[in-house]
């Protein structure tokens, strides 16, 4: 490899609006095939708001950009986004990277807990599905970026719920793109 990839995307990049499926489906198809992901939230303890991140395992990806991980509900994680919901999740492998922004939720539910149990959790957390500390986040996806995959070029996919019904514009030659998930 005698180049260098450039990964970033400009503010003044045009941008294409695309409500495919193929697009949903890529984004889903990346983020299950990465198990570690960062996970950025507003530190409750921090009076300015610092951002801290810490590392995470996906429980489960799905499909309209939601993804699940099992917490402890004692943690300070949780204690983050009880006090702010809003979060970022990031997930790197060497073909490729995706930066989903969304909101955060606790899900006390012990048959998803169960569901989502596996032998890996038992590494990192305790007392196993039975034990109330034993949470699930849920994070619902707003937007996601991602660059790699079949292409370096940075695209931009976002959740615009059924607030907008807003439809993709005809603007091909742009470098991202903007998916609505369902």
């Amino acid at each position: 490899m005698t180049h260098h990839e450039h990964h970033d995307t400009s503010p003044s990049d045009p941008v294409r609006v695309s409500d495919d499926p193929a697009d949903v489906a890529k984004v889903h198809e990346l983020i299950s095939g990465m198990d570690i992901a960062m996970l950025t939230t507003v530190d409750a303890d921090s009076p300015e708001g610092r951002l801290t991140s810490r590392p995470l395992s996906t429980q489960l990806a799905e499909e309209d950009g939601d993804v699940l991980f099992l917490v402890r509900a004692s943690s300070a994680v949780a204690a983050d986004v009880r006090a702010d919901p809003r979060v970022n999740v990031a997930y790197s492998s060497m073909k490729a990277w995706v930066s989903l922004a969304g909101t955060a939720t606790l899900v006390e539910d012990r048959a998803l807990v169960k569901q989502l149990w596996s032998k890996g959790a038992d590494m990192f957390m305790d007392g196993g599905p039975e034990n109330p500390d034993n949470v699930v986040l849920k994070i619902s996806g707003d937007t996601a970026h991602y660059w790699g995959g079949d292409s370096l070029i940075g695209t931009a996919v976002s959740t615009v719920k059924a607030i907008t019904g807003r439809k993709g514009g005809d603007d091909e030659g742009g470098s991202s793109t903007v998916v609505e998930l369902p």
